[in-house]
């Protein structure tokens, strides 16, 4: 009896001291729905479509006084996107067609947050946050179509780079230890490794986290 008593005060004790920690951490999952956004061949009638794609790691949230707080994260993520163009020429071997890509990607994400409680309860908080993301490309499976058929290879250069630096903004919840953030992130600079293309990407992310202490 006085050994389990002894274990109870042990985590009381553990609890208390956590609770007076700076800061909080703990995993997460979620998902998100992104696209490429792109000028490809300055196409007319191209046709941009999202991808649906899923997330999971952990999060560290420190005080930094007052109301704000710094959020790194680190978690692994799909994405990608779809786009169609109108009619095109994208060589002479290729006149006047129909030319779709569909994009995969999977990336370890970081994003480095800066944030603000708006509404800050003992068991509800109400948050805002904004800040940089850098994504590292590590896997890119890539299907290229003409005229609704599949093909083996890109009919023109098509490549991507291996790091994707995008800005995130967003609002988040807090209910008891669990924590739901909403984002949307956009793409900073040129993904595509091709002269004359610009792809950039953009992204809504919706994630639950839980608080270990």
């Amino acid at each position: 009896m006085k050994r389990i008593t002894l274990v109870m005060l042990s985590i009381i004790m553990a609890t208390g001291a956590f609770a007076q920690l700076p800061f909080t951490l703990g995993p997460k999952i979620g998902f998100n729905s992104s696209k490429v956004v792109t000028d490809f061949h300055n196409a007319n009638d191209l046709k941009e479509e999202s991808k649906t794609g899923f997330l999971f790691g952990g999060f560290l949230r420190v005080n930094v006084g007052g109301k704000l707080y710094l959020q790194p994260e680190v978690y692994w993520a799909t994405k990608g996107g779809d786009f169609t163009t109108g009619t095109v020429t994208l060589s002479p071997q290729f006149p006047n067609v129909i030319y779709s890509q569909e994009t995969k990607l999977q990336t370890i994400d970081v994003p480095v947050l800066i944030g603000a409680k708006i509404i800050d309860m003992k068991v509800f908080n109400l948050r805002l946050m904004t800040g940089p993301v850098v994504s590292f490309i590590t896997s890119k499976d890539v299907e290229y179509k003409i005229n609704g058929t599949t093909i083996q290879s890109a009919p023109v250069p098509a490549g991507y780079k291996d790091v994707i630096w995008g800005i995130q903004a967003g609002a988040g919840i807090d209910i008891m230890n669990f924590t739901l953030d909403v984002r949307y992130e956009w793409g900073l600079n040129n993904i595509s490794d091709v002269a004359n293309a610009n792809y950039k990407s953009k992204l809504l992310n919706v994630s639950l986290g839980f608080k270990l202490f």
